[in-house]
């Protein structure tokens, strides 16, 4: 196992945008920040799925070749690079990863690394799911400190609360239910609201529109969710209780 360094950071992206979406805090802030991206695998040929579909492709995998693009262009504009461990998308696939070697990649990943941040699930995707409890194993484990990210744009369907967007809240709309939904009610979970600044949003624009194949259908199309001035300035985490896990 490598030496820990005290400032490197590893963001455990499901796929090849979310590091971006809901990690920014941490990919443009002072510390050695690392993405990894779990599944990019190649899906078959003659094969077109349905969120691909959706999303103006004609071919899965072609246009996972043009997503991996888009990635290595968003990580350039944010300096930052990024580790492939070619697992293949939910939508690719059938059943689950295989648990025992996503738990093995990660760990190799994550080796040295002082903090990771992963994935809450919040809105119960697959890859997602399976990362999270990937991530929340190795800390039982004795691995690196652990923060689960609020995940865009599932966490933010409802919006923000206002204790994170500074907004009034709707006495009909608790956001935190939505959330609760998803989140492991066994762990101890301490919030933290993340505020970009004027120019870390706009960095964060900047990089967003490198996925171009994938953002507007993110967002909703002409809604352009993400893009919402109440919605793109914060982020949210949840640091992990070593021993609670």
């Amino acid at each position: 196992m490598a030496e820990r360094s005290a400032r490197r950071v590893v963001v455990l992206s499901p796929h090849l945008d979310d590091g971006v979406l809901s990690a920014w805090s941490v990919l443009c802030g002072p510390e050695d920040a690392h993405v990894v991206n779990v599944c990019t695998g190649l899906p078959a040929t003659d094969l077109l799925s349905p969120w691909d579909r959706l999303t103006g492709a004609t071919d899965s995998r072609t246009r996972m070749l043009e997503r991996r693009q888009e990635d290595r262009a968003a990580l350039a504009r944010a300096g930052r690079q990024a580790t492939s461990l070619e697992f293949p998308e939910a939508q690719y696939r059938r059943g689950p990863l295989d648990s025992e070697a996503l738990l093995l990649a990660l760990e190799r990943s994550v080796d040295g690394a002082a903090q990771v941040w992963a994935p809450a699930a919040i809105g119960g995707h697959d890859d997602h799911l399976q990362i999270r409890d990937a991530a929340l194993e190795l800390l039982r484990r004795g691995g690196p400190q652990l923060k689960l990210y609020a995940d865009l744009p599932y966490a933010v369907k409802y919006g923000w609360p206002g204790w994170v967007s500074g907004e009034r809240d709707d006495p009909h709309l608790v956001v935190e239910v939505w959330w609760q939904r998803f989140l492991p009610l066994d762990l101890d979970l301490a919030a933290e609201r993340h505020a970009l600044s004027a120019v870390n949003v706009q960095g964060k624009l900047d990089t967003l529109a490198a996925y171009r194949t994938q953002l507007p259908g993110l967002g909703g199309g002409p809604l352009e969710l993400l893009q919402h001035p109440g919605i793109i300035g914060y982020e949210v985490s949840w640091s992990v209780s070593a021993g609670k896990t």
